[in-house]
């Protein structure tokens, strides 16, 4: 890969996660420390990174808020392969929340109609299940917020609060072991946070690039989440350390 190639790829990488380790993008990019040294410094420079001790950060330090669309595009394969080993979950007579993740929309979209009862937010969700015969679709209501496309604010707090949830299906933006599960939007986390509270079962639907990785806003502690489900080149050391912490892991 040509220097200028490995510069690209490297701030569309600031863009979605805020900030990179040193080390851990030369294994992933399988380069030298040292490569990737020279390419932040090269990067900081010309003012399109900031130079931390022991990696950079996007010049905000935040991720870039993507909407819905933008995030459906990203690591398509590994969303697949967690939202089929999800599928396994689902059984009639149970009534299952999901939240406008796209990990979760995945899972969505390869639903059986059969008899239970889903609760969401998201105009997504709703839009494809509305054609449903057998299932119940409850839909929170709330304000809509058209970047993320789902529907927030203290309604939908509050008609969830009305409901038996068996499983929530969420995903995020970051999860970290010892602070938990992260989102960039903060009503969206504040809805997390709510269904989280009031779920039977917790099931975090994220794949391997988030692990190890904190957003702006936190809804969920670790021992929160009963089950995560991340793709198969997730750190060990991390799927140990959730394990720990009382998380079952599955991996797709």
């Amino acid at each position: 890969m040509l220097a200028s190639e490995r510069h690209q790829l490297i701030l569309k990488l600031l863009d979605e996660r805020g900030s990179l380790r040193t080390a851990d993008l030369a294994a992933e990019l399988a380069v030298t420390d040292e490569t990737v040294r020279r390419d932040f410094q090269a990067l900081a420079e010309a003012h399109q990174l900031t130079r931390t001790h022991g990696g950079a950060t996007s010049l905000s330090g935040r991720p870039k808020l993507q909407s819905f669309t933008e995030r459906r595009a990203i690591r398509v394969d590994e969303k697949r392969a967690i939202a089929s080993a999800a599928l396994k979950l689902i059984e009639p007579g149970m009534t299952y929340a999901f939240d406008s993740s796209t990990t979760a929309f995945e899972l969505v979209l390869m639903l059986p109609d059969l008899p239970y009862r889903v609760v969401t937010n998201a105009y997504a969700v709703m839009d494809h299940l509305i054609r449903m015969d057998h299932m119940e679709l409850v839909f929170t209501g709330g304000k809509y917020q058209p970047k993320s496309q789902t529907f927030v604010g203290s309604d939908s707090g509050a008609a969830l609060r009305r409901h038996k949830i068996n499983v929530a299906f969420v995903s995020c933006v970051g999860m970290d072991v010892n602070r938990g599960a992260s989102e960039s939007f903060e009503e969206q986390a504040g809805f997390k946070e709510v269904l989280v509270d009031l779920a039977e079962e917790v099931v975090l639907l994220v794949d391997s690039k988030k692990l190890n990785q904190r957003a702006e806003y936190f809804f969920a502690e670790t021992r929160s989440i009963t089950k995560v489900i991340t793709d198969k080149a997730a750190d060990p050391v991390i799927l140990d350390e959730l394990r720990n912490e009382g998380c079952e892991i599955t991996l797709a």
